[in-house]
């Protein structure tokens, strides 16, 4: 399936990991300005910012939710998850919006051009009144910002996994597998609670302590004595 997110891989790359810093200022924190600016441009301050303000709002939220995009799929994978369910529910969040606007907007309007009295009194209770949201529409809405927010939330507080797992290299080590940041003869941090690191880094230090050439000068490197042997005592 074809996404406009793909038109912005060049700058926003799909492939590989990243961190739980990146994130949050690549995008949950723009995500959330958008939001607080959307507000002020269409609630807040209608008008505030006249005709450019809703082209920049229109231009904000198309690159966000495109860039997004990639930004989501590889933070799911810098927690060693393949993101396959934020790949199968991502489409809900154009969709549900989509549906709430068509039950809300143009369903009431095609019913008012045909004769119907009670679509007519709403639409002009909208245009006089003020805005109000049906039922549905507002449940569809409310699903929409929960998701959202969720995964928002649950991927900017979970640690990502420590050290290259099966999507890529860890992103705080700078692309370089955990071994390479770890001083010789140094266990990583989180070794010291996991028996089996332990045992793991010990056998480590216990080939490299084998493999590590004699000092000179020890018995080892000592040639064994000549005529020690064979001779008779008298």
């Amino acid at each position: 399936m074809f996404y406009w997110s793909k038109l912005l891989a060049p700058f926003t790359p799909r492939a590989g990991r990243v961190g739980q810093m990146s994130y949050i200022f690549g995008f949950a924190l723009p995500f959330a300005g958008l939001i607080a600016m959307t507000w002020v441009v269409f609630v807040g301050a209608p008008g505030l910012l006249g005709a450019p303000g809703y082209y920049a709002i229109a231009l904000g939220w198309t690159f966000v939710l495109a860039m997004g995009d990639a930004y989501n799929i590889r933070r799911w994978r810098d927690l060693g998850n393949s993101a396959a369910l934020y790949k199968l529910l991502r489409p809900g969040v154009v969709l549900l919006p989509l549906l709430a606007f068509i039950l809300q907007f143009l369903i009431p309007a095609h019913l008012a051009m045909a004769g119907d009295v009670e679509s007519l009194v709403f639409l002009m209770g909208i245009e006089f009144g003020g805005f109000t949201l049906q039922p549905a529409p507002l449940a569809l809405l409310a699903i929409t910002l929960v998701g959202v927010t969720g995964n928002i939330l649950y991927l900017s507080l979970m640690p990502g996994q420590v050290g290259p797992n099966a999507y890529g290299p860890d992103p705080r080590s700078g692309g370089l597998p955990i071994d390479a940041i770890v001083q010789p003869g140094q266990a990583p941090a989180d070794a010291e609670d996991d028996p089996v690191k332990r045992a793991l880094v010990a056998y480590r230090q216990q080939q490299a302590a084998s493999a590590a050439p004699a000092a000179p000068g020890s018995r080892a490197m000592q040639p064994a004595p000549t005529g020690a042997f064979g001779k008779k005592r008298r």
